[in-house]
């Protein structure tokens, strides 16, 4: 946590997970958890997985909660209690201070002045002290892995080890947007809960909630639940870096292809390089993931010429890499956006 408060991939002027009002969707997922917990059965470790944003962080820290507020299976209901104002367990969980949870991301780095591109094993290691000291409060412990995404090789492999040999009355939550990428022995320990996308009108609901869609059409907030991929945090993001008109400006370049706009290309990404706008770097970049994601998918689908289909894979691949290594030592963005185009083109030309 950095000295303002704040949190990794916290979006600016909205709430932390812990802050939430409300768990939009995911009704499959909660059922599994609290019929378990009610039923005795309830596993040590779950994997939670889905999408970014789509509010794995929020489910974990509900269904922490929940048993907090159960501390024993066989009088907890199979619902939610609702979120009210002064209710002294979310109020703690909301101020991060109560001393039964553990919520790990990736730490602050304070003499980079920002957070590290990893969940170190430093960190992980903060589980043994948390679980071996004196409880806080009677009940269970719970310590969220958010994410496991973000783990190198040994802070995976020390999560690995506190799992095999969990303390007692402990719960592990250990959020993953890609789990087919986390390690087979952590998921193998974990059940796995998996949260789907959102449906359009239930994003638009959120947005809504938040008073994110005030200056956007009908229309427009239509094409902005679509382009959010059921996350609640794109579909902020392109709410708040006019997202919509960074898309139209990607899919117009990409048009041009294999024939590149550098001129165009080269003014839109100046304005990805400056200070502050790293969010909507990410955004744009996630509309060329998606881009060669489709690319490889029609490839593969017509079967016509696997080289095609290495072509776009190895791009992405390459981009994905220096993507790593621009975010992690601080390196310009523009050059990442014009060496993403160039190797387009020369995939889409050959």
């Amino acid at each position: 946590m950095s000295e303002s408060g704040l949190v990794a991939d916290a979006l600016e002027g909205i709430p932390h997970p812990g802050e939430c009002r409300e768990l939009i969707g995911h009704n499959m997922a909660i059922q599994t958890f609290l019929t378990n917990y009610a039923g005795g059965k309830m596993h040590h470790a779950h994997l939670v997985s889905g999408a970014k944003g789509i509010g794995k962080a929020t489910f974990a820290l509900r269904m922490a909660s929940h048993l907090f507020r159960h501390k024993e299976y066989n009088d907890a209901p199979l619902e939610l209690h609702p979120v009210m104002d002064g209710d002294p367990i979310d109020g703690k969980i909301a101020a991060r201070s109560h001393p039964n949870l553990l919520h790990l991301q990736r730490p602050w780095d304070e003499k980079a002045k920002k957070f590290k591109t990893r969940l170190t094993v430093d960190e992980v290691r903060e589980t043994v002290n948390f679980f071996g000291t004196t409880r806080g409060e009677d009940g269970w412990r719970v310590a969220i892995i958010d994410a496991v995404d973000d783990m190198n090789e040994n802070s995976a492999n020390a999560l690995l080890k506190i799992l095999e040999e969990p303390p007692e009355r402990s719960v592990f939550f250990v959020l993953s947007h890609s789990p087919a990428k986390v390690m087979p022995t952590i998921r193998s320990r974990c059940q796995q809960l998996v949260l789907k996308p959102l449906d359009p009108q239930a994003v638009m609901n959120v947005l809504h909630q938040m008073g994110l869609d005030q200056d956007i059409s009908a229309e427009d907030m239509e094409l902005l639940a679509t382009l959010s991929m059921g996350s609640v945090r794109r579909a902020i993001m392109l709410s708040q870096e006019d997202g919509l008109s960074l898309y139209e400006s990607f899919e117009a370049l990409a048009s041009s292809l294999p024939k590149p706009d550098w001129g165009a290309i080269h003014t839109l990404a100046d304005s990805m390089a400056g200070r502050g706008k790293e969010d909507r770097f990410r955004l744009f970049m996630s509309f060329a993931e998606e881009f060669m994601e489709a690319k490889a998918r029609a490839a593969d689908s017509t079967q016509s010429d696997i080289s095609i289909l290495a072509r776009w894979a190895e791009v992405w691949e390459k981009t994905r890499k220096s993507l790593r290594v621009a975010e992690a030592y601080n390196l310009d963005k523009k050059q990442v956006i014009l060496n993403l185009f160039q190797d387009m083109g020369e995939a889409a030309r050959t």
